[in-house]
């Protein structure tokens, strides 16, 4: 509940116009309580990153296990990132959109997290595979997840109007474009 509100009001307002105070309002938990779970704000704020972000890691797990090739490995990631983006955009917007490390001293930029490195291991193995155009891994997998975060940024903002969910296999077929053999 109240990483739920922090991420949301982190989100709304931006981490540094963001309190204490507003995010026992808004979570209806007592200053007391957050101090007890939390040491300071960017205490809270490292909570609310690394939850977010495991849950979006054990979510894409369980999905890009039972994929067997490259192509459906990737495209289980997008579809997982779109259907976050569609269900929980709060949570979404805080992965893409916030530089975690302004504020977070030992957080690293979404590029080298967790799931982008899986990313990039499967698009390393797909060259080698023959599957995808052989070059540099690293800027293969920039290109997928470019085409896909590009396209939930402007869902977020409002600039894309349909659901990622009923356009997702377009910008998936566009995605695979840039990199496949």
């Amino acid at each position: 509940m109240v990483l739920r509100a922090a991420r949301k009001l982190f989100v709304e307002k931006g981490y540094h116009a963001v309190s204490i105070p507003a995010i026992v309002k808004d979570s209806g938990v007592s200053t007391g309580a957050i101090y007890s779970y939390f040491s300071s704000k960017e205490d809270l704020a490292k909570q609310v990153y690394e939850q977010t972000l495991d849950h979006f890691e054990a979510r894409f797990i369980e999905r890009v296990s039972s994929s067997s090739n490259t192509y459906e490995k990737l495209r289980a990631f997008a579809r997982l990132v779109f259907e976050v983006t569609e269900d929980d955009p709060d949570a979404m917007e805080y992965m893409v959109s916030i530089r975690h490390e302004e504020f977070i001293t030992d957080a690293v930029p979404l590029c080298y997290s967790e799931p982008f490195r899986w990313i990039q291991q499967i698009v390393a193995e797909g060259i080698e595979k023959g599957e995808l155009k052989t070059g540099d891994y690293f800027l293969s997998a920039v290109s997928f997840t470019g085409v896909i975060i590009r396209a939930v940024e402007l869902r977020l903002s409002g600039v894309v109007k349909e659901s990622l969910l009923e356009v997702g296999d377009e910008l998936i077929t566009n995605a695979w474009a840039t990199i496949k053999v």
